[in-house]
């Protein structure tokens, strides 16, 4: 089992909330539950319509991972900030990243290719396959052909190079001014994206679940929202722990209110809100900032004894690029003929369920420790060939960000 004296368990329940929001949504859960209960308690079946409130769990973890990887990258980037403005640290810090992220994600846009070939009989292009391989598909417009859940890692990829490069510029610029320049580009990146997003609400053809949601250029509020978190963390530690207990309570109630916008309620149920103005553009911001009031009580987290269930949570949390990576093509499987007409009754349906997210979850721990491990653990190598430090120590948890 790996060591666990340098990760923050808070944080990585957050992480492992986040990453099984995804995979279970995705599975269908709401569905899965509405047709159990319906079957198991028929008295309780005019108001099975509930379980849609599941629906959007996808959304919701997603948003939480863009926020997790902005405080988590942005700790990393004030732990070495005296080094940032230097050329060598930068590129050292891109290689980490990309060790970190990009050869499982090479490895899944290939596996993609093949499961179009032989699923779908699509044939992908090469340039169809290097434009998702290096997250250009939904930068400034939307155009994902294959691998539709590459969206958000592109925004983050696109968060990793962009992001450090404008604050290496603005060290150099604002010499002595390091929580200047941090805080001005943090800002500067927060604006481009809700100016951009307001701009794009004026198209016809604007929605929230798509456009709006999967583009680059109007996702990195979400992420400065965790950025911003970060110096508040490492410049204002007494206030981020005092107010820890009141922020997450206000958190929590932001997050209810922003989820509640998601419907249109009912006495049987629940459907989606129409498309308004204010969801295609600032709900997305208070969806963010209902997490980012979550970390300070969540990076104070760390129980005084491990159990099982601490383990397992930490392990899902170890284990979530790769799940997040495997478990929609595994679940487009699932969902051919044979699979679909095998689940036609409300128990073997709830069967498949179940298998098809152990399996999911089983394969993204062999893709971890036979792949993702080993190649991240590559990185540690780089300050000796590049003659510029000494390795650093164990990855800490502030250095695994989520990809979601």
């Amino acid at each position: 089992m790996e060591a666990h004296s340098n990760r923050v368990f808070g944080l990585d329940c957050l992480r492992a909330l986040a990453i099984a929001s995804v995979v279970l949504a995705h599975a269908s859960l709401a569905n899965n539950l509405a047709d159990t209960t319906a079957h198991l308690v028929p008295a309780v079946a005019p108001y099975i319509g509930w379980f849609g409130l599941l629906w959007h769990g996808g959304f919701v973890g997603v948003e939480l991972f863009f926020v997790l990887s902005g405080y988590l990258i942005g700790r990393i980037l004030l732990r070495t900030i005296a080094q940032t403005a230097q050329g060598p640290s930068l590129f050292l810090f891109y290689c980490r990243r990309w060790f970190r992220t990009l050869p499982l994600f090479w490895l899944f846009v290939a596996l993609n290719v093949v499961f179009e070939a032989s699923l779908h009989h699509r044939g992908i292009g090469l340039g169809e396959a290097l434009g998702h391989a290096f997250f250009l598909r939904n930068f400034a417009s939307i155009s994902l052909t294959f691998m539709p859940e590459s969206w958000s890692l592109a925004v983050e990829e696109w968060f990793y190079l962009l992001f450090p490069a404008a604050l290496w510029l603005a060290l150099r610029v604002m010499r002595g001014a390091v929580d200047w320049a941090f805080l001005l580009c943090a800002a500067a990146f927060f604006l481009l994206a809700v100016v951009t997003r307001t701009l794009g609400a004026t198209h016809p053809g604007a929605a929230w679940e798509g456009a709006q949601r999967c583009v680059v250029l109007y996702r990195f509020d979400a992420l400065m929202m965790g950025v911003l978190a970060a110096w508040i963390s490492v410049r204002q530690p007494a206030a981020w722990r005092r107010h820890a207990r009141a922020a997450a309570w206000l958190g929590g109630a932001l997050f209810v209110a922003c989820y509640a916008n998601l419907w249109h309620f009912s006495r049987s149920g629940v459907a989606s809100a129409p498309e308004s103005f204010f969801a295609e553009t600032f709900r997305f911001d208070f969806f963010s900032l209902s997490f980012a009031l979550l970390l300070p009580l969540a990076s104070r987290w760390t129980p005084t004894r491990e159990t099982r269930w601490h383990g397992g949570v930490r392990k899902i949390a170890l284990w979530s690029y790769a799940l997040y990576l495997i478990h929609w093509p595994l679940f487009q499987i699932a969902d051919i003929p044979l699979f679909k007409a095998w689940a036609g009754t409300w128990d073997t349906a709830a069967a498949l369920f179940l298998v098809k997210v152990a399996v999911a979850v089983g394969l993204s721990a062999a893709f971890f420790y036979l792949y993702e491990s080993p190649c991240t653990r590559l990185r540690e190598k780089i300050p000796f060939l590049l003659g510029t430090a000494a390795a650093p120590g164990p990855a800490s948890v502030a250095d695994r960000p989520p990809a979601s």
